[in-house]
């Protein structure tokens, strides 16, 4: 045998393990992945239509984990005819490109209910797990990063060697997913992963975040001296309503609630600086419903310092119940 024969069926004998993993982290993320994946992949599957129960929704709930936690559509719309897709860690990035999603695989629906968290409008807290899930296909995280040129945020989603990380995730790369895979041993984490799957499709979209009695701690918006309007995510919050309206849906923009040592430490300014921001989404879309006042829940009603827990969603779930339908 030659030596060059020798060195390429070496390197193809090398090389098959790390296939055999490669193709074993694309096969098989729910045997390892976090507790979050399974609602990523649920809502995925969900918006384009890879399901069973395949049906158009008068109703849906946009947003992200405040929205995802705070809406019960099973309580909200006893017709069944209410979704909640929001996601958790989700910003209006990912949100516009569900929205989308669900376009192209559905009739639009009637109306639709979008909730965000203040501070997702200006800060990118997630995007390295939405890569991480393979949320977006390659075109539109290039798309990402083109929108967010010159503008707040950008280093989040357009990082120093963000292009290497894309290509390492798209690959399913061992250096990206192996860590997982050894956490999740010896047992794994498909039992508890389908499970978590099975109550999200079951309850409508509907899952919790925080599930303590009582939380009294301090969300992310205390933290924050100013609201910052001008970045990557509000662009694509005001791409995501110009989508709801250009297919005449019916929008209402309503607030999560706080709790009090939240609610009671917001800075002046970033209050400021969020009214003002609504008030232009009100000027700019007088046919949406723009609620911008933020509830103020007591904390028997907060499962951890940013997410309701059972009882205050179906509190706030009434109250949306009670205002709109």
């Amino acid at each position: 045998m030659s030596d060059k024969i020798r060195l390429v069926r070496n390197l193809i004998l090398l090389g098959l393990p790390l296939l055999a993993m490669m193709l074993y982290f694309a096969l098989k993320p729910m045997d390892y992945m976090s507790l979050e994946y399974p609602m990523w992949i649920e809502e995925k599957e969900f918006v384009t239509g890879r399901v069973d129960d395949r049906r158009d929704y008068d109703t849906l709930i946009i947003g992200d984990s405040r929205a995802k936690s705070s809406v019960l559509p099973a309580v909200l719309d006893e017709s069944g005819n209410t979704y909640n897709m929001a996601i958790g860690g989700a910003t209006p990035i990912e949100m516009y490109y569900a929205l989308d999603r669900y376009l192209k695989a559905h009739e639009a629906p009637r109306s639709v209910f979008v909730i965000f968290a203040p501070y997702h409008f200006y800060d990118i807290d997630n995007y390295n797990q939405t890569l991480y899930f393979n949320y977006l296909d390659t075109g539109q995280i290039l798309e990402v990063a083109r929108e967010a040129r010159g503008l707040y945020g950008e280093d989040k989603v357009a990082y120093k060697g963000w292009i290497t990380d894309v290509i390492s995730y798209k690959l399913r790369s061992p250096a990206k997913y192996l860590a997982a895979v050894y956490e999740a041993l010896p047992a794994g984490k498909r039992a508890e992963n389908t499970e978590r799957y099975m109550q999200v499709r079951r309850d409508l979209g509907f899952t919790l975040f925080g599930t303590e009695e009582s939380n009294n701690e301090p969300s992310y918006e205390v933290h924050e001296a100013e609201f910052k309007s001008s970045g990557v995510s509000s662009k694509y919050y005001e791409r995501l309503l110009e989508r709801l309206q250009a297919e005449g849906i019916a929008v209402t923009i309503e607030q999560a609630p706080l709790n009090p040592a939240s609610y009671d430490n917001l800075r002046p300014e970033f209050l400021e600086g969020y009214t003002e921001y609504m008030d232009k989404i009100e000027k700019e879309h007088p046919e949406f419903t723009v609620v911008k006042e933020v509830p103020r829940y007591e904390a028997e009603c907060f499962g951890d310092n940013n997410h309701l827990n059972r009882t205050g969603a179906l509190k706030y779930t009434a109250m949306l119940k009670k205002r709109y339908f």
